[in-house]
This record gives C-alpha cells, structure tokens and sequence, in this order.
C-alpha cells in the first residue's frame, strides 16, 4: 500500500514539474523580443558585432568572396537579409569580402593607346594614366610600356607608357649668304625649313637668324636677295 502510494506521488510531483517546466518555456518563446535584422552589408567584424549585440543577436562568420564593391576585411553577404524579423538570441552568419579579384592585362605593348584602351575595357580594366615620352623605336601614339605588366597580377586600373616619337634633331640654321635665291630655298626645304625673301634681287645679302643658330624644323628663315652689283 506504501509502495503504491508512493508511486502515485511521484507520478504526480512529475506531471507538476512538467506542467511548470513547459509554461515556462511557452512562456520565455512568447515573450521574446522580435528583432529587425540590421543591414551588415559593408561593415567590418568589428561594428558588425557591435551593432548585433546591441539588440541580442549572434555573428558568425562562414566564409569569404571576391567583391568588386565591397573593400577587403567587410562584410558582403548575409544569410538573414536586413529588415527582417526573428527572435533575439539568433546567429547571423556572413561572408566576408576580399575585395577586387586580382586580373592579368593583356599585353598592351605596340598596341595604339585607343584600342589598349578598347582591350581592357574587354577584361572589365581601365587605362586610367598614360605617360609621354620620346622613343627611337616604338612608333609615336603606341604603347611602349604598362603597370601591371602582362606577367604581373593587378587590379581594374592600368597605367601605359605611350611614345612621342623620336626626339627631334637640332637644325643649325645654314649659311645662305651669296647663295642664288634658287639654290637657297632648295636647301631650305632639304632641311625642313621655310625662307621668307624681301628684296628684288636674285642673290642672299642678308639673312636672319645668323648662319648656325639652333632652330626648329618648320621655322622661317628671313633672307634678303639683292642683284649681285648691287
């Protein structure tokens, strides 16, 4: 009779226990905050963290992508988008970015600057700075050079060297006194130069600049043409 008292008590205090037990827990489901999920998109681990345990919510992070917006070391993705709701407690785990993924050129070396241009527009790259300088053997408006090379891993942005072509040479201004007119504008035009003759003679008397200053190509030579008695 005692045994069987016995039993009946503990059945009882155990259906009790239970009763409690799962009103509690009702009750602490029920009455946990809803929390709109906030945008980490763009935050680093760091303010991610500190903006969740603001409001009881867990990071984790699951892993990392290439982003070509979103810089090195912040958050891309996140597996519960920002607005929605959930239950203060939860995990919301993200990926982290790496920012840019890193991109071979092509070679742009003898390429026309306009389509290098073209060509990396092609690989989603830009040429972003072109720099000038005289080159004796790339033919002027043409590549000579680029950062990053085409062995060479870089990002969106290349820059070029482009050649201006051959320095160009010193002219010395010739010696046209006493020359005929005729014989003076032939050797001026053998080296590039204009002449500008006053005078009604047929020879040089005079002439400006002075014979072996250094001039331009395409400069004019002033020259005074007298007949030979006068």
């Amino acid at each position: 009779m005692k045994v069987l008292l016995r039993i009946v008590l503990f059945f009882f205090i155990f259906s009790i226990v239970t009763v409690i037990t799962g009103y509690i827990t009702f009750g602490l489901l029920t009455t946990s905050k809803n929390i709109a999920v906030p945008d980490l998109k763009g935050k680093s681990l760091l303010d991610a963290n500190g903006i969740l345990s603001g409001v009881k919510l867990y990071l984790k992070v699951e892993g990392e992508t290439y982003d070509d917006a979103i810089p090195n070391g912040q958050i891309a993705k996140q597996n519960i988008p920002a607005g929605n709701k959930i239950k203060e407690g939860r995990t919301i785990s993200v990926v982290m970015s790496k920012g840019k993924r890193a991109q071979s050129a092509d070679d742009l070396r003898g390429q026309p600057v306009e389509k290098a241009q073209d060509m990396a527009t092609v690989n989603k790259q830009n040429v972003t700075k072109v720099i000038e300088v005289h080159s004796d053997t790339v033919e002027e408006g043409k590549v000579i050079a680029q950062r990053p090379s085409p062995d060479d891993k870089g990002g969106g942005e290349i820059s070029v060297v482009m050649s201006k072509g051959p320095h160009a040479a010193p002219v010395y201004c010739p010696d046209f006194v006493g020359q005929d007119i005729s014989q003076a504008e032939e050797l001026a035009e053998s080296l590039g130069l204009e002449v500008s003759v006053t005078g009604t003679g047929v020879r040089v008397t005079n002439q400006l600049p002075a014979p072996n200053t250094v001039i331009k190509k395409g400069s004019t030579v002033e020259l005074k043409a007298t007949f030979p008695d006068d």
